[in-house]
Order: structure tokens, then C-alpha cells, then sequence
């Protein structure tokens, strides 16, 4: 194997090992600006309107956990319901409702 052959092969490897370690970075750190401590958190429940297929809890999901002081979403289809954890000195309750309100599923918190 020639020397330009073998620094090719080097260099890919190289180079996808930065891209993993990257994503493994970015991925372990995802969520993790939001959260200023457990002890700072709150969770409450949302009745959600409009789901009806499986991709409709994927969309409420996202829009919620777009919103800086979102810890944890968990959206359940079957009860229509979502269970947002978050801080509430960061963001409320009625501005998670309207992020899936906003993306066509109307949210309202459930006492």
C-alpha cells in the first residue's frame, strides 16, 4: 500500500472520528441549557387536541421542547395528553400551551 493510500485512509478515519465525537458531544449535551436544577422544575399535564397519528406527538413534542427552560416532554396519543416538565421562573405553562397550539394542536393544562 502506497503512502498517499495509507495518509487517505488516515485521514477518513480521522475524520470520522471528529464527526462521532461531535455528535456524541451535541447529543449528551442536548437539553442540558434548559435545565438550571431539579429542585427548580415543576411538571404539569396538558390535554392535547387534534393528535391522530404517530407523528402527531412528535410535532407537539418538538415545538414544546423548543422553549428555553423545557426539561422533558412526554406526550401520550392514546390519552391525548402531554407531561412537560420545566422551570417555571424561565417559562410558563401558558407559553408551552400555546408552542402546540401554534404547530395546530391545541394544548390547555389539566389540573
Amino acid at each position: 500500500m502506497n503512502i498517499f493510500r495509507r495518509f487517505s485512509l488516515f485521514t477518513g478515519m480521522a475524520m470520522t472520528l471528529l464527526a462521532a465525537s461531535m455528535l456524541l458531544f451535541s447529543t449528551v449535551n442536548a437539553g442540558q441549557d434548559n435545565k438550571v436544577s431539579d429542585a427548580a422544575t415543576t411538571t404539569q399535564a396538558f390535554a392535547v387536541e387534534n393528535m391522530t397519528c404517530a407523528t402527531c406527538p412528535i410535532t407537539v413534542k418538538a415545538a414544546m421542547n423548543k422553549l428555553e427552560g423545557v426539561v422533558s416532554v412526554k406526550v401520550d396519543l392514546e390519552s391525548e395528553s402531554a407531561t412537560v416538565e420545566y422551570n417555571p421562573a424561565i417559562v410558563s405553562a401558558d407559553e408551552i400551551s400555546a408552542a402546540s397550539t401554534n404547530v395546530g394542536f391545541p394544548t390547555s393544562v389539566l389540573d
